[in-house]
């Protein structure tokens, strides 16, 4: 069953990405008023329809699991997505199985260390630390309480810890302050 559904939502898929093109054609064609151009255009409706009930259901999946904003972030990253595709992306695979959540978690772990050898460079672009809710007084802060030499070494380490998925660490340590 699983693997029947794999197909279907793989082939829904792949008929969905062929939409786009399937419209831009026949746009340039002139519109002829027959039983066959209705059928295509109810075939598409249907196919549209059924292609956001598949998004919404993997929409779904994503924001009941485990995985985060940041967690998405780090893959559109890695996978060269937008956000919203990553997110679809994550729930069609936690959607899939258990096999499935197992390559997520490698691609996961792999987009990570991408992102971390990012930061290796003498100025690192910060990112996810600009998209975050955290100010230069929250990185100020963290300075002083990690011992970090500036606000900027501080910014540094949200970064990292968002990169790996740890925002409760930041959230941990603003609180104690």
């Amino acid at each position: 069953m699983k693997s029947n559904l794999k197909v279907l939502l793989l082939s829904l898929g792949m008929i969905v990405s062929s939409v786009g093109t399937i419209s831009a054609v026949t746009a340039q064609i002139p519109n002829q008023t027959s039983p066959k151009n209705n059928l295509t255009l109810q075939q598409n409706n249907f196919i549209q329809a059924s292609a956001k009930q598949v998004r919404d259901r993997e929409w779904k999946a994503f924001f009941s699991s485990k995985y985060d904003y940041w967690d998405a972030r780090v893959l559109a990253d890695y996978w060269g997505q937008s956000i919203g595709e990553a997110k679809a992306r994550m729930g069609r695979k936690i959607l899939w199985g258990k096999s499935d959540l197992g390559i997520l978690e490698q691609f996961l772990v792999d987009a990570r260390f991408k992102a971390l050898q990012k930061m290796q460079v003498s100025s690192p672009s910060l990112e996810l630390y600009g998209e975050s809710k955290y100010k230069y007084d929250d990185a100020a802060k963290l300075a002083k309480l990690w011992g970090d030499s500036s606000p900027y070494e501080a910014k540094i380490r949200i970064e990292k810890n968002l990169i790996l998925g740890q925002p409760e660490v930041i959230e941990q340590a603003l609180r104690a302050r």
